[in-house]
């Protein structure tokens, strides 16, 4: 009886055949690569693109306040500016035109703005500023950023001097004389508590003190006038230059 024994021949690749293995196999691993930094570039892109689409909101916000904060700050001023010529003029007084204490009361407060800084301060606290490629929109931002945090460096000052002017407006006014229209004034205006027309009693040992806070705070509001319609100019370019960069309608 015949027994046929398999043959298994022994094939020895060539060395071509482990170079073409080893190319395959290194492209597919180079694709997947390759994908996978197309897949989060694509992804980083438009997380980028929505934080700015976010902060041009935030911009177009801040510009909205900010042109409504100028004729505030020009009508304190010219308030101030009236008081002392009234007090140059009238050297002695006791008593004074009705006129006159709306204007005090007038320098009292001010729009002091502080900006909408969400969009930012996510970028900031989510690592999200590496995100923005674009190094001529990156460097307006931090110079942005920049400028509002020296302001706000001066906010609680501007705001102290607020308060101060407001207790020595409540020293100089005789409450006698208008004590009847803090009674009956129902808005929200603290200027309609004083009478239109009339004369009301003050009291001159505040006096001094209170025209030396006005000097100062003539000095704070005018520059903060300014630097408002610097931030304007600059808000407006910010906007303007991403929404072009970004091709945001």
């Amino acid at each position: 009886m015949e027994v046929h024994h398999p043959h298994h021949p022994t094939h020895k690749k060539k060395w071509t055949e482990y170079l073409l293995e080893f190319l395959m196999l290194f492209c597919a691993v180079t694709l997947g690569f390759v994908a996978e930094n197309v897949r989060e570039h694509s992804i980083e892109k438009e997380r980028e693109k929505q934080y700015m689409e976010s902060f041009v909101a935030d911009l177009e916000s801040d510009l909205t306040n900010l042109k409504e904060g100028i004729p505030r700050k020009v009508a304190r001023l010219q308030a101030i500016d009236t008081l002392f010529r009234y007090f140059k003029e009238h050297k002695g007084v006791t008593e004074v035109p009705a006129i006159i204490v709306k204007k005090m009361k007038r320098t009292a407060y001010d729009r002091s703005y502080v900006r909408n800084s969400t969009t930012i301060n996510q970028l900031k606290n989510s690592g999200g500023l590496r995100l923005i490629r674009n190094k001529k929109v990156a460097d307006s931002i931090a110079y942005y950023d920049w400028r509002w945090s020296r302001a706000e460096y001066w906010h609680d000052n501007y705001i102290t001097m607020q308060k101060d002017n407001g207790t020595l407006n409540e020293k100089i006014i005789d409450a006698n004389d208008i004590i009847g229209y803090y009674i009956n004034n129902d808005s929200i205006s603290n200027e309609n508590s004083t009478p239109p027309t009339g004369i009301i009693h003050i009291h001159r040992e505040h006096l001094n003190e209170y025209l030396n806070l006005l000097t100062r705070q003539y000095y704070m509001t005018k520059l903060d006038k300014d630097f408002y319609e610097k931030v304007i100019t600059m808000t407006a370019n910010l906007s303007q230059l991403i929404k072009k960069e970004y091709k945001i309608e």
